[in-house]
């Protein structure tokens, strides 16, 4: 059996399960640092803030955030042995989230990839200009500048996707 847990603070959604052994661990900590009036005052304020967070949909930059940190877990060449996508927009778009998680230069470049695609021991795109486009086209990348791109939020949720089904 595992225990869910959910951290909730302005900015911050974090949701884990771990073992039954953290129980005591997690007891201890919750009483030694228990905010009374934050209680009070949250449970008041529940239903009004989950229908706000619904209506704006504030988790989705949390769950980027979860993303990120899941995607820094793996090195380039194993998210792409993991997911086994064979078109170079797929892996651009792979990548470049990996670099963004990773903390790379945010928007990056074609040379940034180029880059990335050697730690991941494959071949760069012979055809970056038309790889990229289709990329964008398919509204996986956003273009900052004409030579400078970034992950996009339907990139972000098609990796999540993708993600999700090796879990």
């Amino acid at each position: 059996m595992s225990i869910k847990v959910i951290i909730q603070a302005p900015g911050l959604n974090l949701q884990a399960s771990v073992t039954d052994d953290a129980l005591t661990e997690l007891i201890t900590i919750t009483q030694k640092f228990r905010d009374q009036d934050a209680v009070s005052a949250a449970a008041a304020a529940a239903p009004a803030t989950a229908a706000a967070e619904s209506a704006t949909n504030g988790s989705a930059a949390v769950n980027e955030e979860i993303l990120k940190a899941r995607l820094t877990s793996f090195g380039a060449a194993e998210l792409l042995n993991q997911l086994r996508w064979a078109t170079y927009p797929e892996k651009i778009l792979l990548l470049g989230a990996w670099h963004e998680a990773r903390g790379g230069t945010t928007p990056w470049k074609s040379s940034d990839m180029d880059s990335v695609f050697r730690q991941a021991k494959e071949g760069a795109p012979s055809n970056f200009p038309r790889d990229i486009k289709v990329a964008i086209k398919s509204g996986w990348i956003h273009t900052h500048t004409p030579r400078t791109y970034s992950v996009t939020r339907t990139g972000w949720n098609r990796l999540a996707d993708a993600l999700s089904k090796l879990a």
